[in-house]
């Protein structure tokens, strides 16, 4: 775990808040000079704290407009099995997260698709086609309500 002090916080905040704003509106914020901001801010980077920045795209905006989420099981717990799940889904342009889970299934799959007929060649030309999967069960996002990237640092 990173010992964080207040500015540090701040500065994630602020960054989570707007990671497009430039060195000298963040040092204005937590006031401190440019320099000592970017030094922090490079160090979390260097840390790897801060892993990247990216934009939030409205999905909808794109056309797509349907979220799957796919429980997989796979055949047997083997590391090849798991190994070939993994490098497979990293492939997939159309998976937006995978989770290794505890319970009925091994896998939670996130699945973003234009719509239905997406979705169909999806799993029939696509996750289905691995021999290493026994089993896939989907549920359909009717809405989202909460969709937050933003990690609350503040106790």
């Amino acid at each position: 775990m990173i010992s964080l002090d207040a500015i540090d916080i701040q500065l994630l905040e602020a960054l989570q808040k707007d990671a497009k704003q430039s060195v000298k509106q963040l040092a204005e914020q937590v006031n401190l000079s440019v320099t000592p901001v970017h030094e922090r801010i490079k160090k979390m980077e260097n840390s790897g704290l801060i892993k990247e920045y990216v934009a939030v795209i409205d999905p909808d905006l794109l056309g797509k407009n349907l979220v799957a989420y796919c429980q997989v099981t796979l055949v047997r717990h083997k590391e090849e099995q798991f190994q070939e799940f993994e490098a497979y889904m990293n492939t997939l342009d159309e998976v937006m997260e995978v989770s290794y889970v505890a319970g009925n299934y091994d896998f939670l799959i996130k699945v973003l698709l234009r719509d239905m007929d997406e979705f169909q060649y999806f799993i029939l030309h696509k996750l289905s086609k691995l021999e290493v999967i026994s089993n896939i069960q989907s549920s359909f996002v009717i809405k989202s309500f909460k969709n937050n990237s933003a990690i609350k640092i503040r106790k």
